[in-house]
């Protein structure tokens, strides 16, 4: 059943009423004119201590008694098929207590990148598992190779797949407006219908646009720790899905074939999208342990992350666009290619989503290539496609002469983002002059780009808040908190409703044992389990309080709890405090289970948005660009803790300049190899190459849930790249097309630009 309530949603003090429908059972919306007592206060984090301490144990520390090492053996090869694997002198080797052959296993009999996993064994320690894999003798029929898409898409090019499996996959035709036939027939008309726009638009604008892969480099790999209790897995994980993991190993298809599993996620070092599933390297740990019979550690090397454990593909996109002179976008022309690795799929750039880019015909191609597979990275497809998207924005508002920033705001009708522009463009200081400083010669200069994202969680989580006898509280559920801080969010959650501070509420998380929780992913998690926890706090709370007027002779329903006291609504406090309310109870506790209520799909906006500005200096003799600051303005919803909102939004911004300037996989075209794969040769932004990161949160009352909250784990990568593309281009007066921006590609467009202003000044002389 349902019920119909009148809430107020929008931002900024300017708000309206809207009715929606929720469940019975569920909680009003907090509202604006609500007096709250945590939500909104900048705390911090509940397990900082822990953190910084070295107290907190990640499945890396994890020590079970007899625990054994686990080892892969990768091949070296790009392509190839395995004729045959001996294993027997490794069997032999001293130490060794498991030895397992891949194909036996996966029914896989090819290598199809330098990294595969070809066999894996576990010994007493890593020395003696590292000479067991020395021992295996592999025969290998090598077949030619390919790792870049330009290599992968030429005629006659090396066959990644097998069987018939093409190189190159049409993944996703997006038709437009215009209807009528399908397939082939309806693009061939849709690209027509958008070719004639363009070729009648007063300006058009055109680039082809280039990303590099980008690999995950968590400071925590992938794997974990496991051992078998009486049939049962028990699996310290790295992971970001705790329930998904757990899946994988008791389900019908696994290969692990646990009858039960319980996964341990207490911290987790890093996840920016790859931790999902158990992989390989977690499914060949639990089988190892199984054949052992003791814990084993089987957690990936940093060659390893960087070979096989997924990366955000890379991308070449063809634009043209089609602009009137009153600043109208009428049509796109989008072309894209992207390399997954040995599938096609995941390789899409998102050029298309954020302005009204008019009629559209896109097409997006996958690539297979012999490379590690891609997988999800923060924001899929986002910041390469806003890379592209962004420049030709910049492009076009040149090409007729209007501002930037102005010609966003003609083609956006983002109502919160509308808002944004202007606090990004003045808080970066946007219309100062910028003048060129010396010795040599260094110019500034100022870029903007948008995001989007959809974040306001769903369904199939619970959590179970309990209230002892005693005044302890405890909130729980099985997720995991992967660094974002979803740990004291959820106490806070639980604390506003009871009344209570977050000192005094205990949340329990990452525990398959306790009720079911979300993946992290798609910024989905702090949307899922908050309402779960405010409307089991709040069911609980009503609980307690029948308790306390039954015994007190009060009225239940005229009772609340604030500031740690029973009080009368209207009234005020009734000289009762929570720890001797609790005290009433006839049993050892209250427990209540409440599954996250069905999303309100009425509210202000259905997705959260941001605007960012990035401010560059470059210097002209060295070709070096550094970012000196960005304006991050963002919305989440209602914001809960704007200390870990900041921490994501900084978070991500770091990760989108070091996209920007410094991080690319490189490949060994002839030997089919990734050459840097370590830390010290793939270059990530450091201490002394983070600009100034201003956070502007717009706290929002969006009516989609109890909370109103929306994640916000992503959408600040997907701006920074273009937004610091935008700046270096403003600042050198020509445009860089391709990520990182290196000192060489800068100092390159140099030498074109001023070849360019030499060729036009003397074309002045001679006229």
């Amino acid at each position: 059943m349902a019920q119909e309530i009148t809430i107020k949603v929008g931002f900024g003090g300017q708000f309206r009423e809207l009715t929606v429908r929720i469940q019975d059972d569920d909680v009003k919306p907090w509202q604006p004119e609500d007096r709250l007592h945590l939500i909104g206060d900048s705390l911090p984090r509940v397990d900082a201590a822990a953190k910084v301490t070295g107290t907190a144990k990640y499945a890396y520390d994890q020590q079970p008694a007899g625990m054994i090492y686990g080892k892969i053996l990768r091949s070296p090869h790009a392509n190839a098929d395995i004729v045959s694997i001996d294993t027997d002198k490794a069997s032999r080797m001293p130490g060794v207590k498991a030895v397992l052959k891949i194909p036996d296993i996966f029914e896989d009999k090819s290598a199809r990148y330098a990294g595969a996993e070809i066999a894996a064994v576990a010994a007493e320690t890593e020395a003696q598992a590292e000479a067991a894999l020395r021992a295996i003798e592999v025969e290998y029929d090598i077949k030619p190779h390919c790792v870049t898409v330009e290599d992968s898409r030429k005629d006659g090019a090396p066959q990644v797949g097998r069987g018939g499996q093409q190189n190159v996959a049409r993944i996703s035709p997006r038709m437009g407006r215009r209807g009528g036939g399908n397939g082939d027939s309806r693009l061939a008309r849709q690209e027509a219908a958008v070719k004639e726009i363009i070729d009648q638009a007063d300006v058009a604008v055109e680039g082809e646009f280039r990303t590099e892969v980008q690999t995950h480099a968590p400071l925590e790999t992938h794997g974990g720790v496991c051992t078998w209790e009486d049939g049962r897995l028990i699996f310290w994980a790295s992971s970001q899905a705790t329930f998904g993991f757990r899946n994988e190993m008791t389900s019908n298809w696994s290969r692990v074939k646990a009858k039960e599993c319980q996964v341990l996620s207490e911290y987790v070092g890093g996840g920016f999208g790859s931790k999902f599933s158990a992989g390989r390297e977690g499914v060949l740990g639990a089988l190892l342990s199984k054949e052992a019979g003791v814990p084993v550690h089987m957690m990936l090397n940093r060659s390893e992350e960087q070979l096989s454990a997924g990366n955000r593909p890379d991308s070449i996109q063809q634009m043209k666009m089609g602009v009137s002179k009153d600043g109208e976008i009428l049509g796109t022309r989008i072309r894209s290619w992207g390399t997954p690795g040995t599938g096609t799929g995941g390789a899409g750039a998102h050029n298309d989503g954020i302005y009204n880019i008019g009629e559209t015909d896109k097409i997006e191609y996958g690539v297979r290539t012999n490379t590690g597979g891609a997988r999800a990275h923060r924001a899929p497809g986002w910041p390469q496609g806003a890379f592209a998207l962004e420049q030709m924005m910049d492009m076009a508002a040149e090409g007729i002469g209007m501002d930037r920033v102005e010609f966003r705001k003609k083609n956006d009708d983002h109502p919160i983002r509308k808002v944004e522009y202007d606090i990004a463009k003045q808080r970066i200081g946007w219309d100062q002059k910028r003048p060129v400083k010396g010795p040599g010669i260094k110019r500034k200069g100022v870029g903007m780009a948008s995001n989007l994202w959809f974040s306001a969680g769903g369904g199939g989580a619970s959590a179970l808040v309990r209230i002892t006898k005693d005044g302890q509280v405890e909130v729980r559920n099985g997720s995991q908190d992967i660094g974002t801080g979803t740990r004291t969010v959820m106490g806070m959650v639980v604390a506003e409703e009871l009344g209570l501070d977050l000192e005094q509420v205990t949340t329990r998380i990452g525990n398959t044992d306790d009720p079911k929780g979300p993946a992290s992913g798609g910024s989905t998690t702090i949307g899922t389990v908050t309402p779960a926890a405010r409307l089991a706090a709040h069911h609980a709370k009503r609980q307690l309080l029948e308790i306390v007027a039954e015994r007190k002779g009060w009225i239940a329903s005229e009772l609340d709890l604030k500031d740690q006291e029973v009080y009368k609504v209207g009234e005020g406090s009734l000289n009762l405090n929570f720890k001797d309310a609790c005290a009433l109870m006839d049993d050892d506790a209250i427990e209540v289970l409440k599954g996250r209520p069905r999303r309100n799909y009425e509210g202000f906006s259905d997705t959260n948005a941001g605007v960012q500005a990035a401010l560059v200096e470059v210097d002209e003799e060295t070709g070096e660009v550094r970012v000196e600051k960005v304006v991050a303005v963002a919305d989440a919803g209602k914001i809960i803790n704007p200390m870990t909102s900041e921490s994501q939004v900084r978070g991500g911004v770091i990760q989108g300049v070091s996209f920007a300037l410094f991080e690319r996989r490189v490949m060994d075209r002839q030997k089919g190899r990734m050459l840097n794969d370590d830390l010290e040769n793939y270059k990530v932004l450091g201490a002394g190459d983070c600009p100034e990161i201003d956070v502007v949160l717009l706290d929002v009352y969006n009516g989609k849930s109890n909370t109103q909250v929306m994640g916000l784990g992503e959408p600040p990568i997907v701006a920074t790249a273009a937004a610091v593309a935008n700046a270096v281009s403003d600042a050198l007066g020509v445009r860089i097309y391709d990520l990182p921006i290196t000192p060489k590609k800068v100092l390159e467009a140099i030498a074109k630009r001023d070849a360019a202003r030499g060729t036009s000044e003397k074309k002045g002389e001679r006229l």
